[in-house]
Formats: structure tokens, sequence, C-alpha cells
């Protein structure tokens, strides 16, 4: 902690806030907690989920915020900075024709960037309908190839989760 808030200090944080007793550290943790509700009254967002190596941060959060101006739309980066993981909400109007397909593009784009610096697709929400199709960033068609047999040993019918995780052309019939 002691280095954080010497960091911190070098780069203009002039009241870092540290936790010091245990009600203090679940008041920060209600915070982060609470920022996808608070963002939700602000905007409509899709909440993206990807993981990237730490040392990349600073330049990804840039490019994400590039990726989602080049859109005409904003984003709210919420992330566990110790671990990689992010979560970009990319905010946009449900009630504006094309805006959720804008944010369906610029969200691709930033699961792409994860992959491109070396990260990959998921952190802990896992690869559903809106990922499949770019499971092929991430892994080549052997790959994929392998990883669906291995499904059919365990889930020879497909009935789990049939529609995500792997693209839907070139997947192993069922």
């Amino acid at each position: 902690i002691a280095r954080i808030v010497k960091v911190a200090a070098r780069h203009g944080c002039d009241n870092p806030r540290v936790a010091k007793t245990e009600a203090e550290s679940l008041a920060i943790w209600k915070g982060r907690k609470s920022a996808f509700g608070a963002m939700g009254r602000i905007a409509d967002y899709l909440c993206m989920d990807g993981t990237i190596p730490t040392g990349r941060l600073p330049e990804v959060l840039v490019k994400i915020g590039q990726i989602c101006e080049s859109h005409g739309l904003k984003v709210a980066n919420i992330f566990h900075a110790g671990d990689g993981n992010l979560h970009p909400l990319v905010l946009y109007d449900i009630n504006k024709p094309g805006e959720l397909e804008k944010a369906e593009k610029a969200g691709a784009e930033i699961m792409r960037l994860c992959v491109e610096v070396g990260g990959c697709l998921t952190g802990e929400h896992g690869v559903g309908v809106e990922k499949r199709d770019l499971m092929l960033d991430q892994f080549n068609q052997t790959d994929l190839h392998q990883q669906q047999r291995l499904k059919s040993v365990f889930d020879p019918g497909w009935l789990l989760n049939p529609a995500k995780v792997f693209p839907l052309e070139g997947r192993l019939a069922s």
C-alpha cells in the first residue's frame, strides 16, 4: 500500500484514501461493487470482460477510450488492476436506432485489443453468444476443434450452453 501511495503521489494524487479499519475497507469495496448499478442509472451499457497483461493497462485504457470515441460512444472502465481483468462498460442509448449495434462493434474491438496485447477474451464471465465468433481471434481452427472434441466427451449431445463458446460455423456435429 505504501508503494502504491508513493506512485500515486508522483502522478498527482494528493489525497489517497487508504482503509485503516475493516469498516473503511468494506466501504471502499461497496463503492466498487456499486459502480455497475450507478452506471446503469446514467446510460444503457454493454459490460465487456477480457484480460490483459497488467503492464499494458495504461495503453489499453487509452485505446479503449479511442475505440469507443471512434463509434461516437463513451466508456466507463471498471477493472481489477491487480490481475488485468477488465470490465469496460460501453455506454449507449437503447432508444437511439443503431446505438446497440455500435456498442456491439466497439465491444468486439475491445475484446480483439485484449487478445492483441497478449491477453484473452474473458477473465471470469466466460464466452457467451456475444464472444463466440471472436474465439477465432484467440484460437486457430485446430485449437477450437480440440476444445470441441473435449466438450463432446462430457456433453455428447451438446445440451449444455448449446449456442455458446464456439463459433456456429465449423462446429462439430452433435
